[in-house]
């Protein structure tokens, strides 16, 4: 019994052991591929003014709590943008990822008027790999690079363009990209994209950044 008793314990260690091996080396792919997106950007002459490494965060609030221990380098006003991957619930089931301040609250009900599309809901996990090759927790405005059929629609808040700094995961969110919102718009125009800007106010003004 006592023998029995050991094995089952060393199969539990074993198998905890190979699944944080396997965790490894995926975060190791996971940099490599970071790495070499921020080389394609610098390569496109398209520049961020800072790079930061950290834990996997899942929310925006986790950001906020990492990026508060870099405020040496984050020397300007910054805003963390939310994003969104959401679906039309029947018809068309048209696709958007909208891009806004973090701090900033918006309904269903409110996107769908502003939108003016029929029902949403979020894009499930399974879809979402499918589409920008993504995971939940890991989407940003760079994943829009992998929308190959370009399925998906893409929304960015007004107010963004008038920050300093936009934050943004570089494929992974175990790092961070602080860039100017001009910089965002020339990967948008990079990878021949369209974006919809609106903003999220009573009047709702929208315009349309076009690729050439």
């Amino acid at each position: 019994m006592e023998e029995l008793s050991q094995k089952t314990e060393y199969l539990k260690i074993l198998k905890a052991f190979l699944l944080e091996e396997e965790d490894y080396k995926r975060k190791v792919q996971m940099i490599q591929k970071a790495k070499e997106f921020c080389q394609y950007l610098t390569q496109n002459n398209i520049d961020y003014e800072v790079c930061l490494k950290h834990p996997e965060v899942i929310s925006c609030d986790d950001s906020y709590q990492y990026y508060q221990r870099f405020q040496d380098y984050l020397t300007e006003d910054y805003v963390i943008c939310k994003n969104l991957l959401v679906q039309e619930r029947k018809g068309e089931k048209r696709k958007f990822l909208v891009i806004l301040d973090s701090r900033k609250q918006l309904s269903f009900q409110q996107l769908r008027e502003i939108l003016a599309c029929k029902k949403l809901e979020f894009v499930n996990s399974n879809e979402m790999k499918e589409l920008l090759d993504t995971t939940p927790g890991n989407v940003s405005l760079f994943n829009i690079k992998n929308d190959q059929t370009k399925q998906v629609h893409l929304v960015l808040d007004q107010e963004l363009l008038q920050a300093n700094l936009l934050a943004f995961h570089p494929l992974y969110n175990g790092m961070s990209l602080f860039l100017r919102p001009i910089d965002c718009l020339k990967f948008v125009h990079l990878i021949k994209r369209n974006a919809q800007v609106i903003s999220l106010s009573k009047e709702n003004n929208k315009q349309y950044i076009k690729s050439n």
